[in-house]
């Protein structure tokens, strides 16, 4: 009998921690999953902040694949402007680290303007709703299970987070930030490891808490900040960021003057992306909405 349980136990734990495992290249403050679109090599950006699959047009110029059922689309995004883009129905296979994926929809738009020239395309969070991802920085592993289990987050620090499965690219984390001598922010911010970026105010949060009284702030301007085409704002100094009870050693954020778009929600205070997120190992978990982080020591 002890036998028989041990060996139901076995099977249980295999169950619990079946895992699929990916390589990733960690090039220019972004994570890049190597892949197979329709049997041709591509590398797709790993991100959070979307639910969505998306091509770069480049990329699938280049590729020479032909998917004749295809529409047009408005994205919307960071930036000031939704723009009118491509969108593929059906027929793209994804193969990558053993999964395939197929996902019913695929935008397909000018990727490299805004993640660099190595993206080929982009993989957000609407294929993986519900599961535990695992982003090892110092081994540049991205592993993805079925559920949680206590042995992964030994060390780790847990952060309560905010998230919907009906927007699978949408994760809320608490934040605190000290702007300036007596000036803290603090609220939600997104989660988003499609941004290379560190930590972005949005334009509501900049006006509600005068971001442009601050006497060292330098201003940034790009022609292609996102989804929606230019972005702009300024950057300054800030005296500690904290996300959750996990300090961090981030002393640089800006703030977007964006009017529309993703940088002028009101769903979030501001955009946390892999400049700072890179300081930590991390979990999160989609399933029971919590995130676990690590500080590295590389």
């Amino acid at each position: 009998m002890n036998r028989i349980v041990s060996f139901i136990c076995v099977l249980f734990l295999g169950a619990a921690l079946h895992a699929q495992e990916y390589d990733f290249k960690y090039i220019s403050s972004h994570i890049f999953l190597s892949a197979k679109v329709n049997g041709v090599s591509a590398r797709l950006a790993f991100d959070t902040g979307s639910s969505d699959v998306y091509l770069d047009s480049t990329w699938l110029c280049e590729s020479k694949l032909d998917f004749p059922q295809r529409g047009r689309v408005m994205l919307r995004g960071a930036g000031n402007e939704p723009r009118q883009s491509t969108i593929i129905f059906f027929g793209v296979d994804i193969e990558m680290g053993g999964g395939r994926y197929s996902p019913a929809m695929v935008p397909v738009m000018d990727l490299r303007s805004i993640l660099g020239e190595h993206a080929d395309g982009l993989f957000g969070l609407g294929e993986w709703k519900g599961k535990v991802i695992s982003i090892d920085h110092d081994n540049c592993k991205l592993t993805v299970y079925e559920k949680l289990d206590a042995a992964l987050t030994e060390g780790f620090t847990r952060v309560p987070i905010e998230t919907d499965p009906a927007h699978p690219g949408q994760i809320l984390v608490p934040i605190e930030a000290g702007v300036a001598p007596g000036k803290v922010i603090s609220g939600k911010a997104l989660l988003d490891t499609g941004s290379g970026q560190g930590l972005v105010f949005t334009s509501k949060a900049a006006q509600l808490f005068q971001l442009d009284k601050l006497s060292d702030r330098k201003p940034f301007h790009y022609e292609h900040g996102g989804a929606s085409g230019e972005s702009a704002g300024y950057g300054f100094d800030v005296e500690n960021v904290t996300l959750g009870t996990v300090p961090s050693s981030f002393t640089k954020a800006r703030y977007s003057t964006d009017k529309t778009g993703t940088m002028a929600s009101e769903a979030f205070v501001a955009v946390v992306g892999n400049e700072l997120l890179s300081q930590y190992s991390i979990i999160i978990d989609l399933g029971t909405g919590a995130l676990y982080l690590k500080e590295r020591t590389s």
